[in-house]
């Protein structure tokens, strides 16, 4: 069945401070392009922008109390139904990067959430929207946030 772990990646650095309240934007993560991300086009392949803002989303879940405790305790997780991300500049080896929360709307049983890595420069590198849907783990079956969760989100 899986190994279920708190944590899945451990290549970024959480900026979320604990209680910290989420307004808009806020960096949450910084890293730092490793030599195992390049590809052989000279820089940071597709897949690990991917696992950047994929680390970067599960700092946020954390943070917003919708991570492991959230499906462990509550038997519920949240979803990635639909992603998209945008490349708008490259980025090569050992260049640091942050990652901001840009949008984030929660409305029932979904989760939407936009993310933005930037250079030292402050340029967009790429963009991220990812829709979650907040599913029963036992049912597997989709459900609406409690009304403590849309709270603390709107």
């Amino acid at each position: 069945m899986g190994n279920k772990k708190a944590k899945i990646f451990n290549n970024l650095i959480n900026l979320l401070k604990e209680n910290q309240k989420l307004s808009l934007p806020i960096a949450v993560s910084q890293g730092t392009v490793k030599d195992d991300w390049i590809d052989y086009n000279g820089h940071m392949n597709m897949a690990y922008y991917v696992q950047c803002f994929e680390e970067t989303s599960d700092f946020l879940l954390e943070h917003m109390n919708l991570g492991y405790r959230y499906a462990i305790e509550e038997q519920k997780g949240v979803f990635v139904i639909k992603c998209e991300i945008n490349y708008r500049k490259e980025i090569n080896l050992n260049e640091d990067f942050i990652i901001s929360l840009e949008d984030l709307i929660c409305k029932g049983k979904k989760l939407t959430v936009g993310l933005k890595m930037l250079n030292v420069g402050s340029e967009t590198i790429a963009d991220y929207q990812i829709l979650n849907l907040n599913v029963d783990l036992q049912t597997k079956k989709s459900v609406p946030f409690s009304q403590m969760i849309t709270s603390q989100l709107t």
